[in-house]
Order: structure tokens, then C-alpha cells, then sequence
């Protein structure tokens, strides 16, 4: 088994890792949503509320399933799972890939917003879009005492 100080640094250098990732996954968002005020009004696409229907429809099926991917994702039995096939270090690296995945589900978001804004020529609709792309990153996003307490738990299976 390995040992609980080597364990612990390559929590905290994963976690410093995933957290810098999200956070710019976050600022790409607010650098969409910037770039669409500035954009979308130039812009005199005219499509129809009926036309960005299958747009919004997508992004909510992303929210939702992001949500539902995350349970999935922090079951503990698949925690356990990872754990007795990979390891600790093999748990750490399934939760940062985890975190990075359901992070570029929040700014693929923030990008149909971006398109819709662009194809509307409305920036309040990006707006909307990166306020629902910015909830997802906050109830998605990697938290260190979730990640120590995982590990914590796991570490004597």
C-alpha cells in the first residue's frame, strides 16, 4: 500500500492541477460571454426563437446530464472499484480526469450559448447561457475535502 505522505502530495498536486484546469475552463466561459456582447450585436442574424430551440434543448440535456454523470462518476462502489484495479494514485488521477470532463461539459455550454448568440444576434442569450454554464461549474467543480475524505476512506480497501 502506498504511503499516506506520498499519497497526500500527490492529492494536493492533483488537486492544484484540476483546480488551475477548471478555472480556466471557467475564465474561457467569461471570455465567451464578454466576446458575444461584443459580437452578437454586429451582427444581423435573425433566427427565429423556433430555430435555437434544438440549441437550448442540447445545452439543457448537457446540464441535466452532467449532473447525472457526476453521480455516476463519485458512486462509491466505482470509487472502490478504481481503487482495488488502480490503486490510489489510479483513484487521484480518475478524479481529475472526472473534474477536467465535466468541466468541458459546462463551457460546451457556455460555447451553444455562444452560437446562439451569434446566430440570434442577441447577447442576453449568452448571458443565459454562460449563467447556466457557470452553475454547472459550481456544483460540479472539484472540491480538496471531498477529494481527501475519498481518499482517506479508500486507502485501507
Amino acid at each position: 500500500m502506498e504511503n499516506s505522505a506520498e499519497i497526500q502530495a500527490e492529492l494536493e498536486k492533483r488537486y492544484r492541477a484540476t483546480a488551475f484546469i477548471v478555472a480556466g475552463q471557467i475564465a474561457l466561459t467569461i471570455i465567451f460571454i464578454i466576446a458575444a456582447w461584443i459580437v452578437a450585436p454586429r451582427f444581423q442574424n435573425s433566427a427565429s426563437s423556433d430555430d435555437l430551440t434544438p440549441f437550448w434543448v442540447g445545452a439543457l440535456f448537457i446540464a441535466i446530464g452532467s449532473f447525472i454523470l457526476r453521480r455516476m462518476l463519485f458512486r462509491w462502489d466505482r470509487l472502490r472499484d478504481i481503487v482495488l484495479l488502480k490503486g490510489l494514485f489510479g483513484l487521484l488521477r480518475d478524479l481529475q480526469k472526472n473534474a477536467v470532463l465535466l468541466g468541458a461539459m459546462a463551457e460546451l455550454i457556455a460555447l451553444i450559448g455562444f452560437v446562439i448568440a451569434f446566430l440570434s444576434g442577441n447577447p442576453y442569450e449568452m448571458l443565459r447561457a454562460g449563467a447556466i454554464a457557470l452553475v454547472v461549474f459550481l456544483i460540479n467543480f472539484p472540491r480538496q475535502s471531498v477529494w481527501k475524505k475519498i481518499a482517506a476512506n479508500l486507502e485501507n480497501t
